[in-house]
């Protein structure tokens, strides 16, 4: 059998949504379920890569057998595991597929009394954390995602390119939910790579392009 041209390529992989907490226990969090990342996982090992999956707290539960699986819940814990994992081995990819809080607060000890008629949170933005992965392996191929919401596709892409470009990455998937059905697109700096209506089949469109890439 010839062997696929990705088989023996170190990836990475971040999925899952974080959790902020308010208290000690109360959090913020998002609707990520995890699925996008998990489909990227298996569709990787398929390919014969040597797959790392940093995984939160998922409501979307499938095997991820074969790969090594780092768990976490809070943005710190995610934090930490991305600078540990990045210093300690290079990868030839990096699917950054978590959905990441995008603002903080510090924490009340203890639990705050329900009885408050109003609970103010101040919040302040959170660190990109795909600019730190850039910044630990720079040699990666990074690929990152951009979820919005009600627009329009030349909203969407470009949001979807700008963020690209920001973060220096080399691929972006821009996604979004129309009438609660899932639209998404791969882009490169210049063109639509790819586009699909459902998740498993961006997942294979996503590594066929990789293969391009890496050949």
């Amino acid at each position: 059998m010839k062997r696929h041209p990705l088989a023996g390529k170190k990836i990475l992989i971040t999925a899952g949504p974080t959790w902020v907490p308010i208290d000690d226990v109360r959090v913020i969090s998002n609707t990520s379920s995890g699925e996008m990342g998990t489909l990227l996982a298996k569709e990787a090992r398929a390919c014969g890569m040597d797959v790392d999956v940093i995984l939160g707290p998922v409501t979307y539960c499938e095997s991820l057998k074969g790969m090594r699986v780092e768990r976490f819940k809070y943005f710190d814990e995610l934090l930490r595991l991305i600078s540990s994992t990045l210093a300690r081995k290079p990868y030839d990819v990096i699917l950054h597929a978590a959905a990441v809080s995008d603002y903080l607060l510090k924490p009340v000890p203890g639990k705050i009394s329900s009885a408050n008629l109003q609970l103010i949170l101040r919040l302040t933005p959170a660190p990109k954390l795909i600019d730190l992965m850039r910044r630990l392996n720079p040699k990666a191929l990074l690929v990152m995602f951009k979820l919005e919401g009600e627009v329009t596709d030349a909203v969407l892409f470009k949001r979807a390119l700008e963020a690209m470009k920001k973060a220096s990455a080399d691929l972006v998937i821009a996604n979004r939910f129309e009438g609660g059905h899932y639209r998404g697109f791969i882009l490169g700096s210049r063109n639509i790579l790819a586009r699909s209506a459902s998740k498993q089949a961006l997942a294979v469109l996503l590594f066929k392009i990789l293969r391009e890439k890496m050949a």
